[in-house]
């Protein structure tokens, strides 16, 4: 008995050329505003870590409940020829209320790029489903890769009430009563080990992640593309 094709599994024609081409523009479009998310998301990681890196290290921005105080007081009139004891103070006047605005707007934009991001990865996934064109796994593990970090960059520690410096539930961003309470010494090694996981471990971590899956939606956006060149050409001849 001779082999007879089979038929469709789902019993649909296959997608006429022009249907390949507005699904591989539809892939092109969420590549595109893919990119625009991940560089917000990358850019308020690298604000918080700017931001800890001269509390800490430097003396750019004096991280001291004392300096934040006098800051907001009003400067005392002083006799003339007297020398200004307070000029670094007000010179990084600006800098306060610059962090001070900066650190929650940057964390909102970050949260707001992983879950555009998020969306992305799923919608990606939904057409490459309805166009039969590959790269279904990558868009898959992209999109729980984003859930991780979303689950990451929820401010747990707030949200649950935690006081500062007691946390149990790590937090990525920083918040400037955290930037303005750094302490300079540690009481044991276990303590300074610690503090740089939580000022510097864990955004590495999503940063890790981040990357990863991004690195994924990649891989599967590459095989949809090359798949639609292929099925082009074919029609072609």
């Amino acid at each position: 008995m001779a082999d007879q094709p089979m038929p469709p599994v789902s019993g649909r024609a296959p997608a006429a050329p022009e249907n390949w081409q507005d699904y591989a523009g539809a892939m092109r479009t969420i590549r595109a505003a893919r990119g625009l998310f991940l560089l917000l998301l990358l850019l308020s990681l690298l604000t918080h870590g700017t931001v800890y890196a001269l509390a800490r290290w430097t003396q750019f921005l004096p991280a001291t409940e004392a300096v934040q105080q006098e800051v907001q007081a009003p400067a005392p009139e002083q006799a003339p020829g007297t020398i200004d004891l307070e000029e670094p103070v007000q010179r990084f006047a600006w800098l306060y209320y610059l962090v001070k605005m900066l650190l929650p707007l940057s964390e909102f934009v970050g949260q707001l790029a992983c879950g555009a991001l998020l969306l992305c990865y799923l919608l990606n996934t939904n057409v490459a489903l309805l166009g039969r064109l590959g790269g279904v796994r990558g868009s898959l593990s992209a999109f729980f890769w984003m859930l991780v970090l979303l689950a990451l960059l929820f401010p747990w520690h707030r949200w649950l009430g935690e006081a500062s410096g007691q946390m149990q539930v790590p937090g990525v961003y920083l918040t400037f009563d955290e930037v303005t309470h750094l302490p300079t010494e540690f009481a044991d090694r276990p303590a300074e080990v610690l503090h740089y996981v939580r000022f510097l471990g864990y955004p590495l971590l999503v940063l890790l992640i981040a990357l990863v899956g991004d690195r994924r939606y990649a891989k599967g956006y590459r095989l949809a593309q090359r798949q639609v060149e292929a099925r082009l050409q074919v029609q072609t001849v």
